[in-house]
């Protein structure tokens, strides 16, 4: 989670805090579009803070109170924006760089792994019906468990293809499995065509083929 306020005291005592999920992805970080209010008790913001980010959490990061205390003294206030940009953040600095590189982003989807209950972007790795970070999806898909096929790959069988947002070469290779080819978005038909000719050129092995969000990735099984 990322908390912001955007006043720097409130009504009977009690902060307002904006509170943004964040998840961290082989892509970089995703900020989530699922806001939340909470009130903190104006006279506890360090105790809370203490609590809600835990120390023991290596993520965890915390902008120097002695700033908001300064925001007091003006009466600073402002309205909650829409989507964080750089322009909007006060204190940039205390920010992470790889939370700055996202600030721009579209807001995303954020769920949890069903395994390792991971924050992650929702829909972006399903398997088997159960929403997973990038981890464990390519290690589910890639292990092997997986669905490998032999070289004679049907239409039926490419046309149930596991679909991802994207496939990370080096977590599939963890997994047990190496990257043959990367296709652009075309027809299906004609992905389908190419893969079975290379698979037929290749000979022995097991594969999988990947629909992605920019194309196909065809992987082979590491003996």
């Amino acid at each position: 989670m990322l908390a912001f306020v955007t006043q720097s005291s409130g009504e009977k005592g009690q902060l307002p805090v904006t509170m943004v999920p964040l998840a961290w992805t082989p892509l970089g970080v995703a900020i989530g579009d699922g806001w939340q209010r909470v009130l903190v008790d104006e006279d506890n913001v360090a105790g809370w803070l203490d609590q809600t980010f835990v120390p023991e959490d290596e993520r965890a990061f915390v902008a120097a109170l002695g700033e908001l205390e300064l925001l007091r003294r003006i009466g600073w206030k402002d309205e909650v924006p829409a989507q964080l940009s750089e322009e909007q953040v006060l204190n940039l600095a205390d920010l992470p760089e790889d939370v700055v590189d996202a600030l721009d982003s579209p807001l995303l989807p954020i769920t949890r792994c069903a395994a390792c209950r991971r924050s992650c972007v929702k829909d972006e790795f399903v398997w088997q019906e159960r929403q997973l970070c990038a981890w464990d999806w390519h290690r589910s898909v890639f292990g092997r468990r997986g669905p490998w096929r032999m070289p004679s790959y049907n239409r039926a069988q490419f046309s149930d293809a596991p679909s991802a947002g994207y496939v990370v070469p080096a977590l599939a290779e963890e997994a047990g499995a190496e990257v043959l080819m990367l296709l652009g978005r075309v027809d299906p038909e004609l992905a389908y065509d190419v893969v079975s000719t290379l698979l037929q050129r290749l000979g022995e092995g097991s594969f999988i083929t990947v629909s992605t969000d920019t194309g196909w990735v065809l992987l082979r099984e590491r003996a």
